[in-house]
């Protein structure tokens, strides 16, 4: 996967810079201010990477999961997540998510159609996806401003307004960038095992000339696909 590699190179000067605002006021936002602002981004947004750090937690608040890798996401909203040291890569496009596990050579294969409970797809909040956009399914809740590190991040809370989707996931909570208005932090509560997770990202650059390569399910020879 030398690709992976070939553009974490191109991100050296382009990384967003997030300036300190610890001592900056807070700002009242209003909801369709923040939405025009998230929006603007939408928009013109046409890639993404990133360093990801993953967690998942019981519904008692113990970790059951943790690691760290590089994300990408197109404009179209393909996703590919490659986990450090390169023995799982996440894959995502429209219809799909595909797990490639190194150790087993394996590729699970689960059809989005047939598995709605998939989290995946809603990792593309906030990226490719307008917030006029989210608000047709979501209920939409401005909850204030939160310091991140040396971000000032905006936090939305989003809730399912259909019932079938809210027995997947309770709600959606985004921590935007007040510097890129792109995600800080999503948080995903999982109405089906009570798991709550959780992706932060940094060393964020956008609309880089992404090698399309990175989107295909390009697994070494020999590897078995399962699918679901």
């Amino acid at each position: 996967m030398k690709h992976i590699s070939r553009a974490i190179l191109v991100v050296t000067g382009l990384v967003i810079g997030m300036p300190s605002v610890a001592q900056m006021p807070s700002i009242d936002w209003k909801l369709d201010d923040a939405v025009r602002q998230i929006d603007r981004q939408a928009d013109d947004f046409k890639s993404a990477m990133a360093r990801v750090s993953f967690a998942r937690t019981d519904s008692s608040g113990n970790q059951v999961a943790a690691h760290s890798g590089n994300g990408f996401i197109n404009e179209k909203g393909d996703i590919r997540y490659s986990q450090d040291g390169g023995n799982r890569v996440l894959l995502l496009n429209r219809n799909t998510v595909q797990d490639y596990d190194k150790s087993t050579s394996t590729v699970n294969q689960y059809s989005l159609s047939r598995h709605k409970d998939r989290l995946e797809p809603y990792y593309r909040l906030g990226f490719s996806i307008a917030v006029r956009d989210m608000e047709d399914r979501y209920l939409i809740t401005i909850l204030g401003e939160e310091q991140i590190g040396e971000a000032r991040t905006l936090v939305l809370e989003l809730t399912p307004k259909k019932d079938e989707e809210r027995a997947i996931i309770g709600k959606i909570t985004l921590w935007i960038d007040q510097a890129s208005w792109m995600p800080r932090r999503q948080e995903f509560s999982s109405t089906r095992d009570g798991m709550t997770t959780t992706l932060d990202f940094t060393t964020m650059a956008r609309n880089l000339q992404l090698n399309p390569d990175l989107f295909d399910d390009d697994w070494p020879r020999g590897t078995r696909t399962e699918k679901h």
